[in-house]
């Protein structure tokens, strides 16, 4: 068992250099409004990543100035719900893979059946409506009505 006050710092600089990396990243796409109207690629990933950073920052002041009371905290790390959150986890860190393999479309095909799954639903009526809703939802909005270029499969 450790304290919420370590985990807390570890959690801010997590968030903080995440959030700094996909500032970064964006800022090669162009943040800000174009000159023919909308804005540029990087705009909402920089938002983001501003938020996060601030996020960090905010829960980082906060730990310091309640040093003591989250000291005395316990975090149990091991729970059975903590467990579900970082196979979770790991379970986006598999489809940021297969993102770049299979793209969008077929990727959402692997990750929403397993999100449910990992939830703990086993109607496999629902899990499959869910997931094609989601696809024809992404791919209409997305892909027709914005003509947003959404990731393909790298045989594409």
């Amino acid at each position: 068992m450790t304290n919420m006050k370590k985990c807390n710092y570890v959690i801010s600089i997590i968030a903080a250099v995440l959030g700094l990396f996909i500032l970064f990243a964006s800022s090669g796409l162009g943040i800000g409004f174009k000159q023919k109207g909308g804005i540029e690629a990087g705009t909402w990933p920089a938002i983001m990543g501003a938020v996060l950073v601030t996020a960090a920052i905010i829960l980082l002041l906060m730990t310091l100035m309640n040093r003591k009371k989250y000291e005395e905290m316990g975090v149990v790390l091991g729970l059975p719900a903590n467990k579900r959150v970082y196979l979770i986890m790991g379970v986006f860190v598999v489809y940021c893979v297969i993102l770049r393999l299979l793209g969008l479309y077929l990727s959402i095909l692997v990750l929403i059946p397993t999100i449910m799954f990992v939830l703990g639903e086993r109607n496999k009526k629902k899990m499959a409506i869910v997931t094609i809703g989601t696809g024809l939802g992404i791919f209409l909005i997305f892909g027709l009505l914005l003509g947003t270029s959404l990731p393909q499969p790298i045989w594409m």
